[in-house]
């Protein structure tokens, strides 16, 4: 009997604890939790949204393989921790000749890290392999024949590239190039050793045993299908003292909400956060966000017999409430696009204006004018009811801005019918090469500051021309651009105006958004940086805080 007001309070106890425990858990989403500490001190714990779909430089399509290509390999020039280009393999100033076409190299001294000499023999075999008919790379248009050995009309040996002797690398370009340094920090220009290449054949790039390192980390556990890998410090890399951390885990981390759930119980050290989830860190230290020159667009098949229709294709790029997708579905920092060439990508040389303030907004969200050109395209296509597929990569943020595109495109056109097809990134861009499409939502990171980074790609003979546009006038701006206005930088720049404004007279692409880069980061280390063109996150400048 004399236990018993002792039990009452035990339970008045119990119960008021359970009381505030489902108060505070009803509570916790309107707070952020500050990330529980990663394990190890030189191990920093990532996370992307797309697997590799291949190592080699000269075959990659996604942002995570250029981005892993960019952490074990070097090539001639990088980013440094401030976004300043930098030397990579080269060493001394390079020599350059008058007409600013011919530009010598001398290479450091480096290894591989099988212990072989990286050599500008090894430059020589990469680009020639990315030019090659097979891969066909417009982005080497700049070198000496470097359009003709990609169409197979020249031999690769007449490109403009050629090893002196070891250590000194020569580039022979068919015109003036401002921007080349840039141009060469790109995953498309890195090394390849042609001994080790040549022995593993097709399966170059597919697995990490089929890859071969001179950058400061070596690949590990990847398997060529597999969700996880991990980059790991060479022991072997020219100036490894520079590298203070052991190794990066990554992993493969399509929803976004798993990601943000590991990031907050610590076992991610960085991971980026789309869509309107950033609300939830934004008055957090760990949110960062910047502006990129990341395009979201959709694409249009031209070879389609209903998407080759130019009224459809207005239609559909007239339809699309891009204020609406950014403020509200979003919320990244993105902001509508309405020609090819995003904001602060590239200025007037005449008066230093930005190119997309100065050319003018092409293509705007007009839904009458979109009802307009849809009941051309009704007519010219004797029906009233249009049925397309509309395919996006797998990740909850394209399935999301797809998903948004279907709603749009439905309510505003009245008899469209749009299937959205959810399928892994490198899927989808294998399905637009080879015209398998209707339309397709994706994301284009241009590889340097020229609006031609750009507008190169809708060339007739582009491999990365996926809506398979074909005009001539078009062709010929581009020819001029590269070509007979090369060295006028005034006359260039008009010419790039207008070669958009044919391009999106044609409809031939719908801009929709100019991307944000939003992301969180934990605060182990110092360091971490985010390039502006090509790749996302660079580890090689990370540093434990002590």
């Amino acid at each position: 009997m004399k236990h018993r007001p002792m039990i009452r309070t035990k339970h008045k106890f119990l119960i008021r604890l359970s009381i505030f425990s489902l108060i505070f858990a009803l509570a916790l989403p309107l707070f952020h939790i500050e990330p529980v500490a990663a394990a190890s001190q030189k191990t920093f714990e990532a996370a992307t949204s797309q697997n590799l779909d291949t190592l080699d430089p000269a075959a990659y399509t996604g942002t995570t393989s250029s981005e892993t290509i960019q952490q074990i390999n070097e090539g001639l020039y990088r980013y440094n921790v401030k976004n300043k280009i930098v030397p990579g393999m080269v060493t001394g100033a390079s020599k350059v000749n008058r007409a600013k076409t011919v530009y010598t190299f001398t290479l450091r001294k480096a290894k591989w890290q099988n212990g072989q000499a990286v050599t500008a023999q090894d430059f020589v075999y990469g680009i020639r392999r990315k030019v090659s008919p097979k891969y066909a790379s417009s982005m080497s248009d700049i070198l000496k024949n470097g359009k003709a050995v990609r169409l197979n009309q020249k031999p690769a040996t007449a490109l403009g590239v050629k090893a002196i002797n070891t250590h000194t690398l020569q580039v022979t370009l068919e015109h003036p190039v401002p921007y080349i340094r840039q141009f060469f920090t790109n995953s498309h220009f890195m090394p390849v050793n042609e001994k080790f290449a040549k022995k593993v054949g097709k399966k170059f790039g597919t697995a990490a045993k089929y890859t071969l390192s001179n950058g400061p980390f070596i690949l590990k556990g990847w398997n060529g299908t597999n969700d996880s890998w991990v980059l790991q410090k060479s022991p072997t890399y020219y100036d490894k003292q520079a590298i203070k951390i052991n190794k990066v885990n990554v992993q493969v981390v399509k929803e976004t909400s798993t990601a943000m759930n590991l990031f907050d119980d610590g076992e991610l050290d960085y991971t980026t956060i789309p869509d309107n989830n950033v609300q939830k860190y934004q008055h957090s230290k760990y949110l960062h966000q910047t502006t990129t020159p990341t395009i979201g667009y959709l694409s249009m098949n031209i070879q389609r017999t209903k998407t080759a229709n130019s009224h459809l294709r207005r239609a559909l790029a007239l339809a699309v409430d891009k204020k609406k997708l950014t403020h509200n579905l979003l919320q990244d920092g993105s902001q509508p696009l309405n020609g090819l060439i995003p904001t602060g990508l590239a200025t007037d040389p005449s008066n230093g204006k930005d190119y997309r303030q100065e050319t003018g907004q092409l293509l705007t969200y007009d839904p009458k004018q979109a009802k307009s050109e849809w009941r051309k395209a009704q007519s010219e296509l004797k029906t009233k009811h249009i049925a397309l597929e509309l395919l996006s990569a797998d990740t909850s943020q394209a399935k999301s801005i797809a998903e948004f595109l279907q709603s749009q495109l439905q309510n505003h056109l009245q008899g469209l019918t749009i299937n959205v097809k959810a399928i892994p990134v490198a899927q989808r861009i294998q399905f637009e090469q080879d015209g398998n499409y209707d339309l397709a939502f994706g994301t284009y990171v241009p590889d340097y500051a020229d609006p031609m980074a750009l507008l190169f790609m809708y060339g007739s003979d582009q491999k990365l021309n996926f809506s398979h546009y074909k005009n001539q006038s078009y062709d010929t701006y581009l020819d001029n651009i590269n070509g007979k206005y090369a060295a006028d930088s005034a006359q260039r720049f008009k010419t790039m105006q207008s070669a958009e404004k044919q391009l999106l007279d044609d409809a031939a692409t719908a801009p929709i958004y100019q991307a944000g880069f939003s992301y969180l980061l934990s605060n182990r280390f110092n360091g971490f940086g985010v390039t502006p063109f090509g790749q996302w996150a660079q580890f090689r400048y990370l540093t434990p805080k002590k």
